[in-house]
């Protein structure tokens, strides 16, 4: 319990409370009622057949995928080309590498061990469609050309991709990109916000933590202006993960 509190993070008791009836964190937070227990044992019932079709999602030692980093490492495979590859948040590939994680779920141990330095290789081409995609939507967005030219870091005011094909750095130098410029909807964001403050948190405590989140994950310090009924994509996922944080 007091760890939780130090992490900022409230019990399942707490958190179950006023869940509904046949919600599993009501179960879990101690109700008996046929409801709870019918969606407790639901859970139950697809966490064994996932195991029983070979996608059992546990916990397991991060070790052996902490020396597939390494391996991966000694022949110059970054780790963000990994991730690209094996669609792993780069936070948490950074606490396997750094020891920080001792456990990871069995499903993201998979995806790291199936990375080989051949698929993960910066220079590797891949198919360039997702990356124009990525692109364009910015440029609709009003973005020029030569300004997101810039962003990439090319001095030529001129998007330096083909159209058939793109090395996987640069196709995560857009993605990177895309994440920070693109804005969307601030309709969820603002109703993540709304719960919070609902539940007793303040908003400047919210919008430390938001900003706090940005630092240690490297990310630009969040803009979390709404205009015109949209807000940059970048806050908006990082509100997700703080709301996440302090609801878990």
């Amino acid at each position: 319990m007091t760890d939780l509190v130090a992490r900022g993070l409230r019990p399942v008791s707490e958190l179950g409370a006023h869940r509904p009836h046949g919600d599993r964190l009501r179960y879990l937070a101690g109700c008996k009622c046929f409801d709870c227990r019918r969606a407790n044992s639901a859970y139950e019932t697809a966490r064994a057949a996932a195991r029983k079709a070979g996608d059992w999602n546990g916990f397991v030692p991060a070790e052996k995928a902490r020396l597939h980093l390494a391996a991966l490492s000694a022949v110059n495979v970054g780790r963000r080309a990994v991730g690209h590859v094996a669609d792993v948040g780069d936070t948490v590939l950074m606490d396997i590498i750094s020891g920080r994680k001792k456990q990871i779920r069995a499903r993201t141990e998979r995806k790291i061990l199936a990375v080989t330095a051949a698929a993960a290789s910066d220079g590797a081409l891949i198919p360039a469609k997702p990356s124009w995609k990525l692109l364009n939507e910015l440029i609709h967005d009003g973005w020029p050309k030569a300004e997101l030219a810039r962003q990439l870091g090319y001095k030529a005011p001129a998007l330096q991709f083909r159209k058939t094909q793109i090395t996987v750095r640069n196709a995560y130098d857009v993605e990177q990109l895309h994440a920070k410029l693109r804005s969307c909807s601030a309709r969820g964001t603002l109703k993540l916000l709304d719960d919070l403050q609902a539940e007793g948190f303040r908003m400047a405590h919210i919008q430390e933590r938001v900003e706090k989140l940005a630092h240690e994950t490297g990310a630009d310090k969040p803009d979390l202006t709404v205009r015109k009924g949209r807000i940059r994509a970048d806050a908006a996922a990082l509100v997700q993960r703080v709301y996440d944080l302090m609801t878990e």
